[in-house]
């Protein structure tokens, strides 16, 4: 089983979707698909001459936003997304991140607006879905039961939450071929030492920086690697069952 993390660059190749739901497919993969969809959500603000804000690099997502949003994620992304698996031969279905109690949500301050963390919770639903051969498409958008609202998730942390409850490989598919070091190549393999030493140098910044510290706090806590590579690259996509040859391994 393994947990496939799709970026908004991935999600805007429908060829390269195509290929990696024929290589689900292919390799009998039991796999957890989940997305965001950033670029899509953005076009749909501006279109509606909404602002759009981020504070400390999460998107604030009022409430008169949210419909909005979530129709976007939950709606555009999810499905165009469970179209293709379909069309792959894969027995999809779209949810939410906490439909059968899979996550659970931790509400931001209410400066951030409807924006939530969220942690794995229950498996047993989905565990029998995948058992029954059923591939669930996840989206970033999670729903309190208890006040009825919808909240937005950071995808990663939907897809870091699902790899540490099943205790299973995590790869973050993006337009980027893994970590580089300073001479522009792909390192293989990388753990928390290495990792320190390139951040360290300056090798490792920004966004990549986080990502990495994300990836080794799953590989400690689920026991499995996480992977960093490029939906583009045909050689990660046909070696996801054999879990070699993907991108930037991350090890705890």
């Amino acid at each position: 089983m393994i947990v496939i993390k799709l970026s908004g660059k991935a999600l805007s190749d429908e060829g390269a979707l195509k290929e990696l739901f024929n290589a689900i497919y292919e390799q009998e993969l039991k796999a957890l698909v989940v997305h965001g969809g950033g670029v899509e959500v953005d076009q749909i603000l501006k279109a509606l001459d909404f602002k759009s804000e981020k504070l400390d690099g999460i998107r604030v997502s009022p409430a008169e936003q949210m419909p909005y949003i979530t129709g976007v994620l939950a709606g555009q992304c999810n499905k165009q997304l469970q179209g293709v698996a379909l069309a792959s031969g894969i027995n999809a279905f779209g949810m939410l991140c906490t439909d059968f109690g899979l996550c659970s949500l931790q509400p931001y301050p209410e400066h951030y607006g409807q924006v939530a963390h969220c942690s794995g919770n229950d498996t047993n639903v989905v565990t029998t879905l995948l058992e029954q051969g059923y591939t669930p498409v996840i989206c970033s958008i999670g729903l309190d039961q208890s006040s009825g609202k919808m909240y937005n998730v950071n995808a990663d942390e939907v897809a870091a939450a699902l790899a540490m409850s099943f205790k299973c490989p995590l790869v973050f598919f993006s337009d980027v071929k893994g970590v580089l070091d300073q001479n522009k190549e792909v390192i293989p393999e990388i753990d928390t030492h290495k990792c320190t030493t390139l951040i360290e140098q300056g090798v490792i910044t920004e966004g990549m920086a986080v990502k990495i510290k994300k990836a080794l706090e799953v590989a400690h806590n689920s026991g499995a690697p996480v992977f960093i590579a490029s939906i583009f690259d045909p050689i990660a996509r046909s070696h996801l069952s054999q879990l070699r040859r993907i991108g930037t391994t991350v090890r705890a």
